[in-house]
């Protein structure tokens, strides 16, 4: 049992995916080609720890998705891999952010595990100066938005007013979001290739590197001053929100960090249209 009574064991886990579906235990038994009265057993605790393999057909057999079945399966005592989303998984991800990115008026975008830019809002393409249809946001869709800022030939990079500055601190973000991910095989090829295409992230990389611990474990906003086409220096913290369904997507939130910065804001809510949520 957990806090407050609950039980967290993984047969608890399997029940609670079973019951919603309204799937009986004699039906998963069948698809998952269990024994007769198995998955009562497992559900019940009498089995503490089924085989691998047998909980993964349970999961296959009730529709799990990658957070359910991972759950599942590290309450069962099993490590589970963390591999980049699928073609399947990044479609569900633009599906469900769409009411999020609707509703801030501000610029914010998701990103994947790998950084790749998956969907934003109307404001974000007012960043670069371009109207929401303007084909450079399909050339950035579907690719890393990290390289990017520390690429100095980029529409990104070219908006830094003050990249000392935020530079780093992008760095200490990155390093905090990715530590669920470190034992991936993928992360660290990711890594190994900003650090050999970018000077500037080799740069910062190693700045941070050197710097004491933090005292806290809180995220502070990463402060950011992007000088906007058409707009002036505008000031922004970003932040970021990991999706409850699947933590290797997360959204990117620019919040307005002065009065001019709002109104722009506002300006753009002026020509905004829910439509171009993309």
């Amino acid at each position: 049992m957990g806090e407050g009574g609950l039980d967290r064991s993984g047969g608890a886990k399997l029940r609670s995916l079973r019951q919603p579906a309204a799937r009986t235990q004699l039906w998963v038994e069948i698809e998952a080609e269990l024994g007769s009265g198995y998955l009562q057993r497992v559900e019940s605790g009498r089995v503490a720890q089924p085989a691998r393999a047998t909980v993964e057909r349970i999961l296959a057999a009730l529709g799990a998705d990658y957070s359910e079945r991972r759950e599942a399966l590290e309450l069962f005592g099993y490590t589970v891999a963390t591999p980049p989303p699928s073609e399947e998984e990044i479609a569900w991800a633009r599906r469900v952010c769409r009411r999020e990115l609707h509703d801030v008026a501000f610029p914010a975008y998701v990103l994947d595990c790998t950084h790749r830019l998956l969907a934003w809002n109307d404001y974000f393409p007012r960043l670069l100066g371009v109207a929401p249809n303007d084909p450079l946001l399909r050339c950035l869709a579907g690719r890393s938005m990290l390289a990017p800022w520390f690429d100095p030939t980029s529409p990104l990079a070219r908006l830094i007013a003050e990249p000392d500055v935020f530079l780093p601190a992008l760095i200490r973000a990155l390093r905090y979001e990715m530590q669920q991910f470190h034992t991936e095989p993928w992360d660290a090829v990711l890594l190994a290739e900003l650090m050999k295409d970018l000077p500037r992230f080799r740069t910062a990389w190693a700045t941070v590197q050197n710097e004491p611990p933090p005292a806290s474990a809180a995220r502070a906003l990463v402060p950011v001053r992007l000088l906007v086409p058409g707009s002036g220096a505008l000031q922004f913290r970003l932040s970021t929100e990991t999706f409850v369904g699947d933590a290797r997507f997360r959204l990117v939130y620019y919040f307005p960090a002065d009065t001019r910065t709002m109104r722009r804001c506002a300006d753009w809510a002026d020509l905004a249209d829910p439509a171009q949520i993309t």
